[in-house]
């Protein structure tokens, strides 16, 4: 099967883009958004980028952002089967969706029809919710197609988002290869998710950060460690100051404080269940 890759950059494009090197289907070519180009070469803005692996298996690489008659004449010099896309931000036109005979499907790290939208991992973990990873058809609206398999993963307390993105990658890839598979042998079951309970979720913002003790210091921890990521102060207020915290350092599940307690430059934050010990790097009044 030949097959029209799509992604961009991190674990989420790239386990799964290798692991496809080594099966027996064929990547005819690959896609992203405005890959680097030097002298007919493709680099990468980083070490870890899609146009750098398939420039490396000497893959065709295709620039999306061009004229969609310009891209759907690259896919059809390629005889493209099948598309797969993971962590690709931008809509597919209509024309190359529907542009395979074998369909379009993408990868999505989250429990669809929940967490529809570009950054699902850190809504999850603000939220404490179940995370996981699924492949749906792709249509014109984000993330809405039907489901065809979905995997539940569940990382240590703690985990960071480059540790969660790689667990839901090597989950996602499994699932691409028993999707594959189910596509050869023409037994592809999809079902419609149900629009009454999706949620759509944009990228977070500043305010996101902001530490609710309504939640469980568990929670906390494992949402202050797997976002530290995004370098974005974590603020908490009380008693009239606002901190901004630095990091997670741990939490105690069974512990109980009435209120908060400063030692040195470490917070000891009660939450509902439990304490979460945090550093922080500045404070001030409010």
């Amino acid at each position: 099967m030949n097959i029209l890759f799509i992604g961009s950059s991190g674990a989420l494009s790239l386990t799964p883009f290798k692991s496809l090197l080594s099966s027996p289907h064929s990547i005819s070519a690959v896609a992203t958004h405005r890959p680097i180009t030097f002298e007919k070469k493709i680099f990468a803005l980083e070490n870890e980028s899609l146009a750098l692996a398939a420039n490396q298996a000497d893959i065709p690489v295709i620039d999306t952002s061009q004229p969609v008659d310009d891209i759907i004449r690259r896919c059809s010099d390629h005889k493209i089967d099948v598309i797969l896309m993971s962590c690709y931000g931008k809509r597919l036109p209509d024309e190359i969706i529907n542009l395979p005979v074998a369909g379009c499907y993408n990868m999505h790290p989250s429990l669809l029809p929940a967490y529809r939208g570009p950054d699902p991992i850190f809504w999850q973990l603000k939220y404490g919710t179940e995370l996981g990873v699924s492949w749906h058809q792709v249509v014109s609206d984000f993330d809405a197609g039907d489901v065809i398999l979905q995997q539940v993963v569940e990382p240590d307390d703690g985990a960071s988002y480059h540790e969660i993105s790689s667990q839901l990658a090597l989950d996602g890839t499994q699932l691409m290869h028993r999707l594959l598979a189910d596509l050869d042998t023409a037994s592809l079951v999809m079902l419609p998710q149900d629009n009454d309970i999706a949620s759509y979720y944009p990228y977070p913002s500043a305010s996101d950060f902001d530490i609710d003790t309504n939640y469980s210091a568990r929670q906390l921890y494992n949402f202050m460690r797997g976002t530290e990521a995004f370098a974005q102060p974590y603020r908490y207020q009380c008693d009239g100051q606002r901190f901004f915290l630095d990091k997670a350092l741990r939490f105690d599940a069974d512990q109980f404080m009435q209120s908060t307690r400063i030692e040195g430059d470490r917070l000891y934050i009660p939450c509902n269940g439990g304490v979460l010990i945090v550093s922080y790097t500045d404070k001030m009044e409010v």
